[in-house]
Order: C-alpha cells, then structure tokens, then sequence
C-alpha cells in the first residue's frame, strides 16, 4: 500500500486532496520564483513574500494530515524567507543554488504522493548547508 493510499484511508480525501493541491501549486512556482529572485530588489522582495506564503500554506495542510516531514520543511523554508527579507536582494548565486536545491527535494516528496510511492523521498542531506551568502 502506497503512502497516498494510506492517506486517504486515514483521513478525509478532501483534506487528502488540499494537501496535494497546495503542495503541487508550491512545486510548479518554486523555480520561477527562485529565478525572481536574482532579477532585482524589488522581485526579489516579492518572491520571498510568494515563497513564504507558498510554504506557509503546504505546512498548514502537511499539518492536518500529521505529515511530519513535509511540515518541517516547509517551516524550515518559511524560516529561511524570514531571514532573507533582512536583506535587500538580489539573490546571491549561493542562495539562488540553494534554493534549487530545497525546489528539487519538495518535488521528490510532492512526487512521492502523487505516484503513492512505499516511502517518502529521501532527504538531501546537502540542504543542511545553508549559504552563507543570501544576498549580493
């Protein structure tokens, strides 16, 4: 039995279903705001207050269904747009890279589910290495 299988027999498929939706909606414009991000100060501020609110909204629903992993990592990412507003922008490459890098490991795990995988991605550890350089 695969991990979206599980889910919906757990709990109700609408809140099944919110869950993916936000988390899809959060993987198809992480990129586009990652590169937002190194355009200038103004889309950079603009693209962390997206990238937070897009986090902010798949932890709520990662919450409700007790997903752990996913809601720590997306409240480490919220965290990370909480430090990067600090800054004016524009991203550095670093951080850009960074950002790529935390893309990718969300759309393994959003991925996981969509395909009802046996088990959740599993975690980059090279996520850990946050940049030293946020903005140039």
């Amino acid at each position: 039995m695969g991990i979206l299988t599980k889910l919906e027999l757990e709990y109700d498929v609408d809140e099944v279903e919110k869950f993916l939706e936000f988390f899809r909606k959060m993987c198809d414009g992480f990129e586009p705001l990652i590169i937002k991000l190194g355009n200038d100060k103004m889309k950079y501020k603009e693209a962390i207050n997206e990238l937070e609110t897009l986090a902010h909204n798949t932890a709520w629903a990662a919450r409700r269904l007790s997903l752990d992993e996913v809601t720590d990592l997306c409240v480490f990412c919220e965290e990370m747009m909480a430090q990067a507003k600090r800054f004016e922008g524009p991203a550095s490459e670093e951080f850009m890279d960074w950002m790529l890098l935390l893309g990718d490991q969300f759309e393994k795990y959003c991925k996981s589910y969509e395909n009802d995988a046996s088990v959740l991605a599993i975690f980059n550890p090279l996520i850990v290495n946050v940049p030293n350089v946020i903005s140039r």
